[in-house]
């Protein structure tokens, strides 16, 4: 059995050519165009008035940020904070994200580490620079619906709303 596999795929491949060359030949010589993949669904993003507000609360020492999104039109919310950031002395490309559903709600808080944690102790990220925010909503089959990216400043004990970019 295992002497003919090779005949098997000799067979095959002598197949595949002589419909490529059938077709081409009923084509007047050409061989068929191939035809583009569809292309995935255009994303329309949500009308103004149903675009989300976002803000930032940083705690005193900025260690801390309160994320609150408002005005939300979807059922699922994904949110990237990349920042450049001292950590450990070393100067590093570094951040912090979250997704969670929102089916169903208006409004989003959660109060975020910037830094991170493991066994209770925790490192801060410091020296905070080119911070910004790519959140992303997605309606219930996954689809994003709004999508944006808004810069923003670590600034201790003090609130911003952000606007996207």
């Amino acid at each position: 059995m295992k002497d003919l596999w090779p005949i098997i795929a000799a067979v095959v491949i002598l197949l595949a050519a002589s419909s490529v060359i059938y077709v081409a030949k009923k084509n007047g010589g050409e061989l068929p165009k191939p035809s583009p993949n569809p292309s995935p669904a255009v994303v329309v993003q949500l009308s103004d008035e149903k675009q989300p507000k976002v803000s930032m609360q940083f705690d005193a020492k900025g260690n801390y940020v309160t994320v609150t999104i408002s005005n939300l039109h979807a059922d699922q919310l994904e949110y990237n904070l990349i920042y450049d950031a001292t950590v450990k002395g070393n100067q590093i490309q570094t951040g912090v994200n979250a997704s969670t559903s929102v089916k169903g709600k208006s409004t989003y808080t959660q109060k975020q580490l910037l830094g991170s944690e493991s066994s209770g102790k925790f490192t801060y990220h410091t020296n905070i620079k080119n911070a910004v925010m790519e959140l992303t909503l997605r309606d219930e089959s996954r689809s994003s619906v709004f999508s944006a990216t808004y810069p923003f400043t670590v600034s201790s004990g003090k609130s911003s709303e952000l606007k996207a970019n």
